[in-house]
């Protein structure tokens, strides 16, 4: 039987590119798609907001041996406001793009084009001296935390667009692409290692706030802990034949992690507090109390 006319599915013509995603967006997707690589950076961003919090009490965090699952769980809190205004912003320009792009006829996209090309490029070159600049005095941006790094990576991309529009007739190589996509990740991963930074002493304030609403901690030991900094009390027990022959009041616990208790005085503040990291230990016990509780009568 011979095919009716125009039921024929048309050949494709030779050497005419497989359809597809682009190559940018591919190399995207494998590195997205790279579960070791995901893992080393969420756990690169907890350690950052690790060692960030807990600098705030005074205490080396090395010291308390946190669990991956800490670090983690810290990384995610680092990680996930940075990730979700970075897709809102690249889905509200692609949709805006696109919205432009159906409005204006094809002549008029061109000259639009040809407007943005030199003014992304001088805005681009703008950005990046100002990021080194800031790499050479920090301390103007301290309160800007990400400012930089997201600034040196929009300033590559404008970069990138420009130089695209303009060598519009070259055919983009796979070195151009790995390059641009690994400066714009350098200032992305400074934007959010700043960041995190940033949450880092956000949460240690936000713990020292909530200290007097925390349970009032008393610390009984077999030994003399010496703990009398910040307002502590050491009371050493008359009975002779008790256990735990010292109690200490005053306290509030921070943390308990690696075998080690992080306690702070009651009255603990940013300037003048210490904190004290003791092993758990058969020697100690602990009791707690409500908030504002009166130390106990006796041992």
């Amino acid at each position: 039987m011979t095919a009716r006319r125009g039921l024929r599915r048309p050949e494709p013509r030779t050497g005419e590119p497989d359809p597809g995603p682009p190559q940018a967006l591919k190399l995207v997707g494998a590195v997205l798609a790279n579960t070791t690589l995901l893992t080393a950076l969420l756990y690169f961003f907890g350690l950052v907001e690790t060692q960030v919090l807990f600098a705030y009490f005074r205490v080396h965090y090395t010291l308390l041996a946190q669990t991956p699952d800490e670090i983690f769980a810290r990384g995610v809190d680092g990680l996930y406001l940075p990730l979700a205004g970075a897709a809102g912003a690249v889905l509200g320009f692609v949709i805006a793009v696109r919205i432009l792009r159906l409005r204006l006829a094809e002549h008029s996209w061109a000259r639009l084009l040809r407007i943005c090309a030199p003014i992304a490029a001088g805005l681009g070159a703008l950005l990046i001296i100002s990021t080194v600049l800031v790499t050479l005095n920090p301390e103007p941006f301290r309160d800007r935390p990400g400012l930089p790094g997201l600034g040196f990576a929009l300033g590559v991309l404008m970069l990138l667009f420009a130089w695209r529009h303009w060598a519009s007739t070259l055919r983009s190589s796979l070195l151009e692409l790995v390059l641009g996509y690994a400066l714009v990740s350098i200032g992305l991963f400074w934007a959010v290692s700043d960041y995190s930074a940033a949450v880092g002493t956000r949460r240690g304030f936000e713990v020292a706030a909530q200290l007097p609403a925390r349970p009032a901690a008393t610390l009984y030991s077999a030994e003399s802990l010496n703990l009398t900094a910040g307002g502590v009390l050491q009371v050493k027990c008359a009975d002779p034949g008790a256990a735990y022959k010292y109690r200490y009041t005053g306290l509030k616990l921070l943390l308990q992690s690696g075998g080690q208790y992080v306690f702070v005085p009651s009255g603990w503040r940013a300037d003048t507090g210490v904190a004290f990291v003791i092993p758990k230990t058969d020697k100690l016990r602990l009791e707690f109390g409500p908030a504002r509780s009166a130390p106990p009568a006796a041992c």
